[in-house]
């Protein structure tokens, strides 16, 4: 028997001509099916076993999901869940509460420099006044219009606010020790401020030590030199009194601050950590 006979052919050979049929009948030989027509023809081929570890016989079973009715849960959407986490932990910034500013009695101080200023005027238009009535035995107000009267008021204008704006919240010594050097200021600028204006670098030598001299000796620019220093002190008392008033402002705020912060240190201790008594 060759390779290519089919299995049905091999196990159920065709029926013969004039051999008797399943009712016994006699079948012609053109009347018998062919296998081609009828009958579907199958190779023999050989499968190798399926190695395994032991020696024991391969069993097919059927797949235990094919067997179990598989029962699926709906999950819910995740979404919501991880919007509602993200909310929990979002992280809030509470704005750490800052310290009071110390005010200070600069602003204050310069607006007195310029009231003070005023005063020093009236004083000194005074005394110039005076000192030509002196000299000449009448009282003439007709410096106003030069300005050797303005050039000393200017001067004591500036110097007074460096010493106010160094003093700030300081006690009257400081103006006591800063009316000196608003006079002395007044004086060496109004003396400088002289010398350009008679144009010292244009003479001899000579000529201009002796305008300097006399510049030195000027009785207006002494005058104007104590009247800066008496002006500036008295006037820096009542600056030094409301920078007074404004360190215990500062203080007395500080120390508000101060209770406040241990105030709320001390909840938050408790609101994390509870009460000692609750911990013990």
């Amino acid at each position: 028997m060759s390779d290519n006979t089919p299995e049905t052919a091999a196990a159920h050979p065709p029926k013969m001509a004039d051999s008797p049929d399943i009712d016994g009948q006699v079948v012609p030989p053109n009347e018998l099916p062919t296998a081609s027509e009828h009958e579907p023809v199958y190779d023999l081929v050989e499968v190798a076993p399926i190695a395994t570890s032991g020696s024991e016989p391969v069993v097919a079973r059927a797949h235990p999901a094919a067997a179990e009715t598989s029962v699926v849960e709906r999950v819910p959407d995740a979404a919501p869940l991880a919007a509602t986490s993200a909310a929990s932990m979002q992280t809030v910034y509470v704005p750490a509460p800052v310290p009071p500013f110390k005010k200070g009695n600069r602003g204050f101080g310069v607006l007195i420099a310029l009231l003070s200023s005023l005063v020093f005027a009236g004083f000194y238009a005074l005394v110039i006044a005076a000192i030509q009535a002196g000299e000449i035995g009448v009282f003439r107000f007709d410096f106003f219009g030069s300005l050797d009267f303005y050039m000393p008021i200017a001067f004591f204008f500036v110097g007074f606010v460096i010493v106010v704006l160094l003093a700030n919240r300081a006690s009257w010594w400081s103006f006591v020790v800063g009316s000196l050097f608003v006079a002395l200021f007044v004086y060496f600028a109004s003396v400088g401020a002289g010398l350009l204006a008679n144009n010292v670098f244009g003479l001899t030598p000579t000529n201009a030590a002796r305008l300097f001299s006399a510049a030195l000796l000027n009785p207006f620019v002494i005058a104007a030199a104590l009247i800066a220093r008496e002006t500036s002190m008295w006037m820096g008392a009542l600056i030094s009194a409301r920078g007074r008033k404004v360190k215990a402002r500062n203080i007395e705020a500080r120390e508000t601050f101060d209770r406040e912060s241990a105030a709320r240190t001390s909840e938050y201790e408790k609101s994390r950590y509870g009460t000692p008594e609750a911990t013990a």
